[in-house]
């Protein structure tokens, strides 16, 4: 009896010491980590809201450093600054548009000193205008200036988008209220108490619910890192910050000198996480509670009833999450015991559909690879969306998200598995695939690795994010500066640029470069003025267009001047006829509604092919300008092929290639 009772207490302390000590030991490291991971996901998480959310704010700043570049580049503009006063009716015409939409409260023109000559707001000529700054000569494109705190002009928060006029003998800027910006900045959170603040050397906004103050308010522990950031132009993904009052990431707005920062309050992070610290250690608290209790009757009753919860487990280890210990003909404290455990079961797979229908209802898309189980789980509106069987997928055998991409993506895509599986942490890509409907949609993805205690892979968890909206927004963009926002043909740098490209690709085959002038477009501007000016390039660019079709391509090379490539062949070989019927159609009349007068439009054409008259593409519209000056100097209104002789005359071309 004795020794029974030995027996039992020696294999109790043993069992209970075995279970309980790693149980403390799990306590411990938990508290740790638990910790110490929240800052580093509150931070992964700020940095990406961070880059997400300030993306809006970059598009409104690209946006009107466009609409800047597109007036630097107009004639009205650069005329204005040796002569204003003729010009301002014209620039009222077209500021009064521009300030239509609300954003916009100013059109300015300004000198290479920076003093306004023109301002559509009534700011003082002679003024300094506040968007100038030391550093503006340097620039050669469209660039923002910092902001400006209630600025006096203007009594408002506001920015200036300013392009260098060409010729460099000015400035024209868009002045912009800066309550866009702030709307955007009052509506983004991350985390429930996370927000974010764009800021530059001197002005942030939204820094603990302020609509605008001076950078050096922020807090000590951020002004530092953001006037660092500042100063030695870190890149868009920026730095994290993981200590000090607030935890959260920084990044420049791309294309400007503002800097975005995501801001989590440390305090805050401290009180989420200790509540689930709380219940975990409450629930390790009951393990090794009924960890004892077990323990206590293990040597009595309790093996049969413990081989049946093993059992149990098991089922449910291997996907029976419905199976429940059965307490028939337990004992009291063992049927408690099993009790809990089922009643943590339930708990447990109620986390699991709450944790499904989170994701059921998030815009994200979500997936997950358990390579113990070898099973891929996706969310629901992943599958609405994507229309993809997962059965028999993993992640990059070709039938998961790499079958719905081309070869170039489908690639990009397996480097990123492979360096993800190589460095087991995370990455992060964006794709272009096919989605349930069969069209194209462009994703954001992350994925991380979960690894065990050993390092080896648990998990991938994956989120995607369809960015469609915004990558055919940057496409727009990238087109629009392709063209003349006049004619819709492309630009000077646009069509020498293709027209370079499309001899290369000729493998001898003729073109024809015909090289377009309005003959008297002057006058027209000069009696009937320069909208209707604006009206006849139009037309002329149309009648271009009617005529080649899909056949060629135009350009605009500025004022009244146009240039036509003609690579089809059976055009090439009758391309006087080509010629004759735009200069028919021109002068067959356009009717202007504004004047309420039908204009005959003349237009002269020279014309050079490839590669008789040269190989260069350069030479050869300069052969085209040639023989066009042939058609000014012998009574205009006709076309002329490009001979030799020509080249004596003076023509204007000069290539920017």
């Amino acid at each position: 009896m004795g020794m029974n009772i030995k027996v039992k207490t020696a294999l109790r302390a043993i069992l209970i010491g075995s279970t309980v000590l790693p149980l403390v030991i799990l306590a411990i490291v938990s508290a740790v980590q638990i910790f110490g991971f929240s800052k580093t996901v509150i931070s992964d998480e700020a940095a990406t809201a961070g880059a997400a959310q300030s993306a809006a704010i970059a598009n409104i700043a690209d946006a009107y450093m466009s609409d800047a570049a597109g007036y630097a580049g107009m004639d009205l503009f650069v005329s204005s600054v040796k002569d204003v006063n003729s010009a301002k009716a014209d620039l009222d015409t077209i500021s009064t548009a521009a300030k239509a939409g609300g954003s916009v409260l100013d059109i300015v023109v300004s000198g290479s000193d920076g003093g306004v000559l023109y301002s559509s707001a009534g700011v003082a000529v002679g003024t300094h205008f506040f968007g100038i700054d030391d550093s503006s000569s340097s620039k050669t494109s469209a660039f923002v200036s910092k902001f400006a705190m209630n600025e006096a002009s203007y009594k408002k928060n506001v920015f200036a988008a300013t392009a260098p006029l060409s010729g460099g003998e000015g400035y024209v800027s868009v002045v912009v209220d800066a309550a866009k910006i702030t709307d955007i900045l009052s509506a983004s959170s991350f985390l429930g108490h996370g927000y974010l603040v764009v800021a530059d050397s001197d002005t942030a906004f939204n820094f603990n619910g302020s609509v605008s103050s001076p950078s050096a308010d922020l807090s000590s522990s951020v002004e530092p890192a953001v006037s660092s950031m500042i100063s030695t132009n870190v890149g868009d993904a920026g730095e994290k910050l993981t200590s000090g009052q607030y935890l959260g990431a920084f990044g420049h707005i791309n294309g400007t000198s503002w800097v975005w920062i995501s801001l989590y309050p440390a305090s805050e992070a401290s009180s989420s996480v200790m509540l689930v610290f709380i219940v975990g250690m409450v629930i390790i608290a009951a393990l090794i509670l009924i960890c004892v209790l077990v323990m206590v009757i293990a040597t009595q009753k309790v093996i049969d009833p413990m081989l049946g919860m093993l059992s149990t487990m098991k089922e449910i280890n291997a996907g029976n999450h419905k199976e429940r210990i059965n307490t028939d003909g337990m004992g009291k404290e063992f049927a408690g015991m099993s009790n809990i455990f089922n009643e943590m079961m339930d708990e447990s797979m109620m986390s699991e559909e709450l944790h499904r229908t989170v994701s059921d209802i998030s815009d994200n898309m979500l997936f997950e690879w358990d390579f113990a189980k070898e099973s891929m789980f996706v969310s629901d509106n992943f599958k609405e969306k994507i229309g993809l069987n997962v059965s028999g997928a993993t992640l990059n055998n070709g039938k998961f998200l790499d079958s719905l991409m081309d070869e170039n993506d489908s690639e990009k895509y397996k480097r990123d598995m492979t360096n993800l599986f190589k460095d087991k942490g995370d990455i992060g890509g964006e794709y272009k695939i096919k989605n349930a409907a069969g069209q194209d949609m462009w994703v954001s993805m992350r994925a991380r690795c979960i690894t065990d205690r050993l390092g080896e892979v648990l998990r991938v968890i994956g989120v995607l994010t369809d960015i469609t909206s915004e990558k055919n927004a940057t496409l727009k963009l990238a087109e629009r500066a392709s063209f003349d926002f006049l004619s819709q043909l492309y630009n000077r740098n646009t069509f020498e640029r293709e027209f370079a490209s499309e001899l290369e690709r000729s493998t001898g085959k003729k073109i024809a470069a015909l090289f377009i002038d309005v003959d008297d477009f002057k006058f027209i501007n000069d009696r009937y003025s320069h909208a209707v000016g604006d009206e006849v390039i139009r037309f002329v660019a149309d009648v271009i267009k009617s005529k080649t079709g899909e056949s060629g391509f135009a350009g605009r090379f500025g004022g009244d001047e146009f240039v036509l490539c003609v690579p089809d062949q059976n055009m090439v070989e009758n391309v006087e006829v080509l010629s004759m019927d735009i200069i028919d159609d021109l002068y067959s009349g356009y009717y202007s509604k504004s004047v309420d007068t039908t204009l005959n439009i003349k237009a002269s054409i020279g014309i050079a092919i490839y590669p008789e008259h040269s190989q260069d593409p350069k030479e050869l519209v300069g052969c085209a300008d040639a023989a066009m000056y042939f058609v000014k100097k012998n009574g205009k209104a006709n076309y002329h092929i490009y001979q030799p002789e020509d080249s004596n005359l003076e023509g204007n071309y000069t290539s920017s290639i």
